[in-house]
Formats: C-alpha cells, structure tokens, sequence
C-alpha cells in the first residue's frame, strides 16, 4: 500500500474509533442521569431527552462533523436499538418515542443554526414539555 492510501485507512480507524468514544460517552452520561431517577416509567427517555439537549446546548455554528455525519448516525443508532432491548417497554410507547425523535431534532436544528438554537426560554420550555411527555399520565 501506498502512504496515501495508508492516511486515508488511518483516518477512517481514527474517525471509527472517535465515533465509538462518543456514543460511549453519550452512553455514559445516559446512565449517569438514569441513576439520579426515581422514577422508573420513561427513565431511559427523559435521560436520553435531557443529554440530546445537553449535546445541542454545546453545538457551535460550525457544527461538528460527527455530529450529524452518516457514521455518527449509524454508531448512535445501532447503540440505540441495543439499548432499547433493555428498555422494551420504552420502545414500544409511541409517546416515548415521539418525545426522543424530537430531541434528536433538536440536536440536528442545533447543527444547523448553532447553540443558540436552544439556549433560549423557547429551548428550555420545550425540553421540560418533552420531558413531561415521558412521565406516567395521571
């Protein structure tokens, strides 16, 4: 092989490697917030909810590449679905669902207009009512 060719699987094992860390620490910082909840109903998604925003709050205008790149979004989801073998009941509650489809949103509109996309009062309303969606209905 040649050195560009070299550089280049170099940069693909890196990139791969980068991608992994991240979800892992995504993962880690998930079952951080889980840890802290008394609340068993929607625990994985108001965790999960609260660290996509978290993710959107740190996004700058030059947004990340690993944040919406195609192997970003393979890596988190395929660590997604395998979470969410341990949370089945979370996966098959169409509110849960919703509420972490719209946090995903909400990191993907963060890549395009920066952080200020929300770190507003608007941002934070919105997160408390995707959160409250995955609390128990009364």
């Amino acid at each position: 092989m040649n050195n560009a060719t070299n550089t280049c699987l170099l940069q693909a094992a890196n990139d791969d490697l980068a991608v992994h860390a991240i979800v892992a620490n995504l993962h880690r910082a998930i079952q951080h917030r889980m840890d802290r909840d008394g609340q068993a109903h929607g625990r994985f998604s108001r965790a999960y909810i609260a660290e996509m925003f978290e993710v959107a709050r740190t996004i700058g205008s030059d947004c990340r590449p690993y944040q919406a790149d195609a192997e970003w979004i393979a890596a988190r989801r395929a660590w997604l679905d395998a979470v969410l073998d341990d949370h089945a009941d979370e996966r098959r509650d169409a509110r849960l669902t919703a509420a972490r489809h719209a946090a995903d949103g909400v990191v993907l509109e963060a890549c395009r207009l920066g952080c200020d996309a929300v770190q507003n009062a608007a941002g934070a309303r919105m997160r408390d009512a995707l959160i409250a969606m995955t609390l128990p209905a009364h």
